[in-house]
């Protein structure tokens, strides 16, 4: 007997559960119907806040819409069309809700009430005067909106309390007619007396025309215009913002939508609350709610709501609004943005001025006794300074050093540099590191200080000589802890000693050069190249004349070539006294691989004799450069014979000099001679081109200057660069272009 009792209320429990089911699984169907277009912002705006709410409510919930059009179509066959349309759609499977949105909308339902009879309507932004004139039934209830134009005009008196002169438009359409007779009886209601002009009925360009001449300090009240007495149909938004474009006057507006479309404002309420409070009610009647139980509500989310850009736009003053004005598209202050943040910053700045205060009269104490003190360290600094005297202490223990500011252009330090040992020690020369580091951290004696002269390298990178003298101080146990001293410069003095020194050595020079004339120096350094090619050819021939059978043709070849040698070596002097009188030159199209290889067939036999090779990389089109051959080979030669000379002590398997020639896009040729010899050294770089320098034993230090006058005489540049992997590479950079093979 329990058992079929346990039975039956399972099976009745069950039952119950799918029922439940069965009912959740049901969905509501909402529609909306729209009075208009979806190019109306009112409706639109409500329809997308009510089925926001409903969606948020419940996901199951089914939405529809349709839109009447009833502003562009107002004849009675669209209607009825339209009636005809909705009957056949949703006759057989009506709706759970329908909410009307707009006045024309609530309009259309009633009329055609047959449609869906037994469907409950919320409807929406519908004026308590128009709700009275349609006199819905019971079951149609919804959101009554009060467009309050006493409100609006009360708005731009209060922003305009000069004016006099009030313009109110409105247009053709039915609600645009309901809107004339409602804005008479306000204007004659109102306590302040108007010159008021009704631009009622207009054609819309009549209306354009008449509002352009509106005087400035006017008031102008827009309505609605959804259509003009030409039947054009239009969208009160649009109109807004078009007529508040042009128009000379502050515009307002009941409307929320006008808003953000040039009019200053009004005494509005949104349409997202209007579609929040329906959609609202129409939850409670789809929860079981008899609508006809369900007075029609108010919104009670209206206030004032103005532009801050259109206040801007015509002078309006923001001090003049009503209590609790809305300003909307006004840029917000950082009091607005950041209260809270201001607040606490405000607290902290309160605290932190209270903390300040207090450490101002400790401060206050000990201002003077540091006053008095950095009167003396000044007064010594500024001695220190003016004998060009940098000073200095050393503390062992801490491993600091204090210096004075002078030290910082002593030792060549930018401003913004600090002043430390390790800054210090960075600028003095690497030889003469160690032994300024031990000037400053050790001392020979108590009795007699120690002064030591190391060389400080400037960011310029010139060299500057210091002195530094130190003393040192004993502690409490006598060993010293702490060494103190001065900088001097001694870079004057180290100047003067070695210019002396170098002014005896050009005295002992200018003698020796001062016998051979004006131009014996440069004649007989440029002619000993060729001569020996003379030499090296006479003594070939000499040795073919020495054979029993000789080859009197490679004997007169030898000849050939002496005369050849001695004919260039005459033009060499010759047109090297041209160019240093800046005479004229023998310009000609020099072809300069075949110069490259010329000059290597007259350095084969040196070349030879020295064990070493030249390589070549040249390139294969055809380069021309003008200029003077003879000169240019002159120029080449120099730099092999150089390169071979610095390979004097290069092994045997690594004596080679490579010639490389290349085009450059820009217009040039460029000729790279590169040895592997010893470099150039540090001290030599910014001297190589001057005149009676020389890093040779026997040389005469003419033949780089020489180089360099004749290659800058030819348009071109002579640089001579240490190589990364060892050598030299001099470059010949000359104007040139590439010819064709013909």
């Amino acid at each position: 007997m329990n058992t079929t009792r346990i039975a039956l209320w399972c099976s009745i429990g069950l039952l119950f559960l799918l029922a439940g089911e069965a009912r959740a699984a049901e969905r509501s169907r909402v529609l909306l119907l729209h009075a208009f277009n979806y190019s109306f912002p009112s409706t639109t705006l409500i329809a997308e806040a009510t089925r926001k709410r409903l969606v948020g409510h419940a996901k199951s919930i089914e939405i529809d819409a349709e839109f009447l059009d009833l502003a562009r179509n107002s004849d009675e066959a669209h209607a009825l069309r339209t009636a005809t349309f909705i009957r056949d759609k949703y006759g057989k499977h009506p709706p759970d809700l329908v909410i009307a949105l707009g006045g024309a909308a609530l309009g259309f339902l009633v009329k055609y009430r047959e449609l869906l009879p037994k469907v409950p309507v919320v409807f929406t932004s519908i004026p308590p005067r128009t709700y009275a004139e349609l006199r819905p039934p019971p079951e149609m209830t919804g959101i009554l909106t009060e467009f309050s134009l006493t409100n609006t005009l009360s708005l731009a008196v209060r922003l305009q309390p000069e004016a006099r002169r009030l313009y109110v438009i409105a247009g053709s359409g039915e609600v645009d007619r309901r809107w004339q007779s409602t804005a008479r009886r306000v204007i004659e209601e109102h306590g302040r007396k108007f010159e008021t002009t009704f631009l009622f009925g207009l054609p819309y360009s009549g209306l354009v025309a008449e509002l352009s001449k509106v005087p400035k300090d006017a008031i102008v009240i827009l309505l609605t215009v959804f259509a003009d007495a030409d039947g054009q149909t239009f969208i009160p938004s649009q109109v807004a913002s078009e007529l508040s474009a042009l128009s000379p006057a502050p515009v307002y507006g009941p409307y929320d939508t006008f808003i953000g479309n040039g009019a200053v404002g009004g005494f509005v309420e949104t349409f997202e609350s209007i579609g929040t409070a329906a959609a609202d009610m129409a939850i409670e009647i789809l929860k079981g709610a008899d609508p006809a139980t369900l007075a029609p509500r108010t919104n009670p989310t209206q206030h004032y709501r103005v532009d801050h850009r259109a206040m801007e736009r015509w002078n309006l003053k923001e001090k003049d609004l009503p209590p609790g004005t809305v300003v909307l598209f006004k840029k917000p202050t950082i009091w607005d943005e950041h209260r809270g943040t201001v607040l606490a910053a405000l607290s902290v700045l309160g605290l932190q001025s209270a903390f300040v205060g207090v450490l101002l009269i400790q401060w206050r104490r000990r201002q003077r006794a540091e006053e008095l003190l950095r009167d003396s360290d000044d007064r010594m600094t500024f001695a220190a300074a003016a004998a060009n005297i940098g000073l200095w202490q050393f503390d062992r223990n801490t491993d600091e050093l204090w210096v004075t500011e002078h030290c910082r252009a002593l030792f060549g330090l930018p401003p913004d540099a600090p002043l430390t040992r390790e800054a210090l020690l960075a600028t003095v020369h690497p030889d003469d590191r160690e032994t300024a580091n031990t000037a400053i951290r050790k001392s020979t004696g108590m009795q007699r200080p120690a002064a030591t002269d190391v060389r400080i390298v400037l960011r310029c990178g010139a060299v500057r000589w210091i002195r530094i003298r130190t003393r040192s101080y004993a502690g409490g146990s006598g060993e010293p802890k702490q060494f103190g001293g001065i900088f001097v410069d001694l870079t004057d003095q180290k100047s003067a000693e070695a210019e002396t020194a170098m002014q005896r050595l050009e005295i002992e020079h200018l003698m020796r050069v001062s016998a051979l004339g004006a131009l014996s120096g440069s004649i007989a350094h440029e002619i000993n190249q060729p001569l020996t090619a003379i030499l090296s050819n006479a003594q070939a021939a000499l040795h073919l004349l020495g054979q029993q059978s000789p080859d009197l043709e490679e004997v007169r070849d030898a000849l050939r070539d002496i005369v050849h040698e001695d004919n260039r070596a005459g033009e060499v002097i010759q047109r090297l006294r041209h160019l240093l009188k800046k005479g004229e030159r023998k310009l000609e199209s020099v072809n300069i691989n075949d110069l490259v290889r010329s000059t290597a067939a007259l350095l084969h036999s040196e070349l030879i004799g020295r064990g070493i090779s030249i390589r070549f990389d040249l390139e294969n089109r055809l380069f021309l450069t003008t200029g003077d051959s003879v000169q240019l080979q002159q120029v080449l030669l120099n730099l092999v014979m150089n390169g071979m000379d610095a390979m004097a002590a290069t092994a045997a398997d690594q004596r080679y000099i490579l010639i490389s020639t290349r085009g450059i896009e820009s217009g040039a040729v460029e000729v790279c001679v590169k040895d592997r010899g010893h470099g150039i050294s540090a001290l030599g770089h910014g001297r190589l081109f001057e005149a009676f320098y020389t890093t040779k034993e026997h040389g005469l230090g003419l033949g780089l200057a020489i180089c360099s006058a004749i290659i800058e005489a030819h348009g071109g540049q002579l640089t001579l660069v240490n190589d990364a992997s060892g050598g030299a590479i001099a470059t010949i950079s000359l104007p040139g272009w590439e010819a064709t093979a013909s």
